[in-house]
């Protein structure tokens, strides 16, 4: 019986962890779609970024890496809420210019 071959994630995963261990170490989204092609798997910007987005990793203005300390876990933290707080702010300007469109419930989820 032959060796199973990695869907792309598990690939993506097991790359980082192996050669892309903490930030300094930060592989680039092309560079990484380049040795995923290589690997034979053709995979474009967005698939790639969706694929990861599920992934247990950290991103950064470098790239993609697999976190190995504290700081980058904090950083990263730091960076999606930075992230997030925008869209919240934007659904709340979207549900107070529909109230009688949203749920009253799921509207104080978003608060």
């Amino acid at each position: 019986m032959g060796e199973k071959e990695m869907t792309p994630s598990e690939l993506i995963l097991h790359t980082l962890r192996t050669y892309h261990r903490g930030r300094a170490n930060a592989i680039t989204r092309d560079a990484l779609r380049e040795y995923l092609r290589q690997m034979g798997y053709r995979i474009s910007d967005r698939e790639l970024r969706a694929l990861y987005a599920e992934l247990p990793v950290c991103t950064c203005e470098k790239g993609i890496f697999w976190p190995e300390t504290i700081a980058e876990l904090e950083e990263y933290r730091r960076y999606l809420r930075a992230k997030a707080l925008p869209l919240f702010v934007r659904w709340q300007r979207v549900a107070d210019a529909h109230p009688g469109l949203i749920n009253t419930q799921q509207k104080e989820l978003f608060i």
